[in-house]
């Protein structure tokens, strides 16, 4: 199904045509039509694939493909595996994987089918998708930790082994996975477990000093049963956003620089950044926000963009902060996504199914968007 903003829900079977010819914001584009009534929800941008396509996932409206001129809605009724669905990724040969609320999906360029016919995956809740440079997939899950699937074996990690993890949990609920410029791979947790980091033989665990939880800078209460063993955890005098550690032990999203640095996009904390050697951090004494980064990106001009759950989003130059808001165009001010196509249009995912493109000098919305009560 194929919906544009003035004929409604029109089947076509015309041939794809490159998003990097969309080239400037028109009064009258395609957007994305909610077609199941799902009337809350969020957007996201995950992909452009080789043939020049965005995908977007929602959740509770399946996933959407935009071809540079009209918007193709794909459901459980065309084959996907679950209308809740999040992150997408291309893999080596060409297939779009798609991770859902019930397991992984692939998409051939054809038709649907379930990427792992095992009745334990059909029940996973993906939250993350990788493909490293060696062919596998790694997968992060909702309560059993990751996985990797090298073809053959499915192979579990961060669930219920000897890792000492933190708040204790016996898994780590990873919500991005990074393959760096030298081949690490990162995963950041959001259940308290900070950020891993896998060298493709051993796993090392970044974290917090252990002030960070006496003085109460996670703002959990230090009376609750699980949090009260920190033999484990760094030891430190004073707890300070220092050099020494990471700032916080939510992390959302993972990106990394053109110069090979790293970013840690934090639950209150800011963004913090990784060299190899020291963190720095990012927060409000920057002219930055602490609370609810979701997702960042380097675009093609070489500066940094975050996206934050209240307050639109943010450019970073390398020497200060621009905000941009619902006062500039952005469709709504809580933007979970980002995503930079060929032409270097910036895509930003939202709340209530806002889907908001830039162009470097004005915002157009791509969406029908309606806040619910």
């Amino acid at each position: 199904m194929v919906f544009t903003a003035c004929n409604g829900q029109v089947h076509t079977d015309s041939p794809k045509h490159r998003v990097s010819q969309l080239k400037a914001s028109s009064e009258s584009h395609s957007i994305i039509i909610r077609t199941l009534g799902v009337k809350s929800g969020n957007l996201t941008c995950e992909l452009q694939d080789r043939d020049g396509n965005l995908w977007f996932s929602t959740s509770g409206e399946g996933v959407y493909r935009f071809n540079g001129e009209s918007f193709t809605n794909f459901t459980t009724k065309d084959g996907l595996c679950d209308n809740d669905a999040g992150d997408i990724i291309q893999d080596k040969a060409g297939n779009i994987l798609i991770g859902t609320n019930s397991g992984i999906c692939v998409y051939d360029g054809k038709s649907f089918s379930q990427y792992l016919e095992t009745d334990s995956t059909k029940k996973f809740n993906i939250t993350s998708l990788l493909e490293d440079r060696d062919g596998n997939i790694w997968f992060g899950t909702l309560t059993n930790g990751i996985y990797r699937f090298d073809g053959k074996n499915l192979t579990n990690f961060l669930n219920n082994d000897d890792h000492p993890f933190n708040l204790g949990n016996r898994y780590q609920l990873i919500l991005d996975i990074l393959q760096d410029k030298i081949g690490n791979i990162w995963f950041s947790s959001w259940n308290g477990g900070g950020v891993w980091r896998y060298d493709g033989r051993t796993f090392s665990n970044f974290l917090p000093p252990k002030d960070y939880y006496t003085s109460n800078g996670d703002r959990r209460t230090i009376n609750n049963a699980k949090q009260v063993k920190f033999d484990y955890l760094p030891d430190k005098n004073t707890y300070s956003e220092s050099q020494g550690s990471i700032t916080d032990d939510m992390i959302f999203s993972i990106s990394e620089d053109q110069s090979g640095i790293l970013w840690f996009a934090t639950r209150r904390h800011g963004v913090c950044s990784y060299n190899g050697k020291s963190f720095t951090s990012f927060s409000e004494n920057e002219g930055f926000v602490s609370y609810g980064i979701h997702s960042m990106l380097q675009d093609k001009k070489g500066n940094m963009w975050f996206t934050t759950d209240k307050n639109g989003v943010y450019s970073y130059d390398g020497k200060t902060f621009k905000n941009y808001t619902t006062a500039d165009g952005l469709v709504n001010n809580s933007v979970f996504s980002i995503l930079e196509d060929h032409y270097g249009n910036l895509w930003f995912g939202t709340r209530w199914f806002g889907l908001s493109r830039f162009d470097g000098k004005t915002f157009s919305t791509f969406s029908e968007y309606k806040e619910e009560e």
